[in-house]
């Protein structure tokens, strides 16, 4: 199989992107070109030198100059203000450099042109567009690419085997594209924490008959944190809601809120999502009901008759933007996630979470535990996240409390005749 760089699959992938906002959260992103010291010459017209270039190749040159010309028009329609027949200009620019006889790679004088010309497009465009004109004008670059390209970004991105339909359309490509840039850090950081959790969520997904991709909705909840609050007062790895969560046989109480256990958070939301389907019959749709409610999803899908998300996407039905980002986000998630090396990122994840669990009658003072394990209570802590504050809940019999898989089996068998030591400060 032939091997690609990430650079380039973030090639393609930028070619399938209009020069817009993922939403108003994420600001647009573009490639920079390093090509000289004269980049940071404001008066510097990158595009003209590499066409001066007596260097360039002479099949590379005449493939240059028919893309330029190409893009000439496009500017000149432009100001003119024929802007659908600049968008035909500009794509055919676009097409032109993207001709599967050249890789893209290799060829370093075609690479620096193509991404020159996707930055000068978006850019020009507000030369002749104000604040006040339709903002569909401005999803000029590019609309669409040679169907061998697609072909090619479909095979490289879908040739994974999923456990649930992905799509790689528009939107999912522009998430891609965030994640790859402006989210990379984000992106980064929760995957790597999900090595933490990945034991426990696919273990209680494949007891729940749940597809094992959906794990990566958390990586867009909540980047994989137990300890995640959202503004809407959601919380957990699962961005539970208190009512769901209770629903769900979750306690949220004053002494501990087990939308942050890793592992009944994960049960419950494994059930959810189950109920869901048997709901919708459809993932997208589930994942859409995740993030709007249910009901809502379900009275949308009986007014319109329509039963595909990308569908209700495309018609322009009322979903909330929210909803339509969130799907996206979970299908570039998921086949970032089961392609790393793809894309540069890393293979080496956080060790999974060890530990055994010691069954507690009465409250447990953290303190007074971790003295008697040897262990710290901020270890205790990352341990038991649902815990509020620094014991176990008073009125939780055979309360679990999770403790070092290393630490000695005699001292564990201290902490069931353990009773509060010392009272902790709330």
């Amino acid at each position: 199989m032939k091997q690609f760089r990430p650079g380039f699959i973030a090639i393609l992938v930028c070619c399938t992107l209009f020069a817009t906002e993922i939403n108003s959260e994420h600001p647009a992103v573009t490639f920079s070109a390093t090509l000289s010291t004269k980049d940071t010459n404001p008066q510097f017209d990158k595009m003209a030198y590499i066409l001066g270039n007596s260097y360039v190749p002479k099949g590379v040159s005449q493939v240059l100059q028919a893309s330029h010309e190409k893009y000439l028009e496009g500017c000149d329609l432009m100001q003119a203000g024929e802007s659908e027949k600049a968008r035909i200009f500009f794509n055919e620019a676009v097409d032109l450099l993207l001709s599967p006889n050249w890789d893209m790679t290799s060829t370093l004088h075609l690479n620096h042109f193509f991404q020159e010309m996707i930055q000068r497009i978006p850019k020009d465009q507000f030369l002749y567009y104000s604040d006040s004109e339709d903002s569909s004008a401005r999803d000029l670059i590019p609309l669409t690419i040679s169907p061998s390209l697609k072909d090619e970004l479909i095979f490289h991105l879908g040739g994974t085997s999923y456990e649930i339909p992905i799509t790689i359309n528009k939107t999912v490509a522009k998430s891609l594209y965030y994640w790859l840039n402006d989210g990379r850090r984000f992106f980064i950081e929760g995957l790597l924490r999900s090595g933490q959790y990945r034991p426990i969520i696919e273990r209680i997904f494949r007891e729940e008959n749940v597809p094992l991709d959906l794990m990566y909705l958390a990586q867009v909840e909540s980047l994989f944190k137990p300890t995640a609050f959202s503004k809407a007062r959601a919380k957990g790895i699962w961005q539970f809601n208190k009512s769901t969560a209770i629903q769900y046989g979750l306690k949220v109480t004053r002494d501990v809120d087990e939308r942050s256990d890793p592992e009944k958070s994960t049960r419950a939301a494994a059930r959810y999502l189950k109920d869901l389907y048997n709901t919708f019959g459809d993932w997208n749709l589930v994942l859409a009901a995740y993030n709007w409610g249910g009901a809502r999803v379900k009275r949308l899908v009986q007014n319109t008759g329509i039963d595909d998300f990308w569908e209700l996407v495309h018609t322009g039905q009322k979903l909330p933007k929210e909803t339509k980002n969130h799907i996206p986000l979970i299908h570039a998630s998921i086949i970032l996630a089961r392609n790393p090396e793809k894309f540069g990122l890393p293979l080496q994840l956080d060790a999974p979470l060890e530990y055994v669990e010691v069954s507690v009658s009465k409250a447990i003072d953290l303190r007074a535990a971790a003295e008697v394990l040897n262990t710290t209570v901020e270890e205790l802590k990352h341990l038991n996240p649902s815990l509020r504050n620094l014991r176990t809940p008073a009125k939780y019999p055979d309360y679990r409390l999770k403790v070092p898989a290393d630490s000695d089996v005699n001292l564990r068998e201290r902490l069931v005749a353990l009773s509060v030591m010392i009272e902790p400060s709330l």
